[in-house]
Formats: structure tokens, sequence, C-alpha cells
């Protein structure tokens, strides 16, 4: 079993970084095409169903799901493949004690 480390799913996770996200854009883009031909009609919940299912349908392909595993290095197992991408935002260099006496956090 494998877990992921604190604060890395964003990165990690292959069906949320290649699949998920691009199902979300691709529906925008069906759902967007469909109602400026249609002078922005109101869905209803059968058509919203048949978008979600084109982009679904467009999206999660065998090769993007490998694809995910490969680059986020869950299969194969790739400690490297993340490198850079799980940073943190800000860096601690030093705390230090400011002439009041309380704690000063200085970042790089």
């Amino acid at each position: 079993m494998i877990t992921l480390p604190s604060h890395t799913s964003h990165a990690l996770q292959p069906l949320d970084v290649f699949c998920f996200k691009p199902v979300k854009r691709t529906f925008r883009k069906v759902r967007d095409a469909v109602m400026s031909k249609n002078n922005h009609m109101e869905p209803n919940k059968i058509t919203l169903a048949r978008w979600v299912d084109q982009a679904i349908n467009q999206t999660f392909t065998n090769k993007n799901i490998k694809v995910g595993f490969k680059a986020t290095g869950v299969w194969p197992f790739n400690p490297k493949a993340m490198d850079n991408k799980t940073q943190p935002l800000e860096i601690y260099t030093a705390t230090s004690i400011n002439k009041h006496g309380s704690n000063q956090e200085e970042y790089t």
C-alpha cells in the first residue's frame, strides 16, 4: 500500500491530475459550444448527463490514465517524478527573537 505524503495529494493523485481536471475542462467546452449554438438554452438533467458522458469518454482513456500514474511516479514507482512540484509555498529559513522578545519568522 502506498500513502501520499502530507500536502502532496494535489500533485500525486494521478486521476485528479490527468483525468478529473481535463474532464471539467472538456465538459465546459462541450457545454459552451452547445449553449452558444442554441441561444443559451437552459439544459435539463438529460442534457447535462450527455455532456458529462461526452467529456468522460473523451478524457478517461487508457492512455491518459497510464500517463497520469507514470507522471506522478505512482506506477512504475519513481520517487523523483515529482521533484520541484511539491515544494512548499514558503520555506522557513530561521526563527529569531526580535528586540521585544517575540518570535519573528524569516522566509526565503
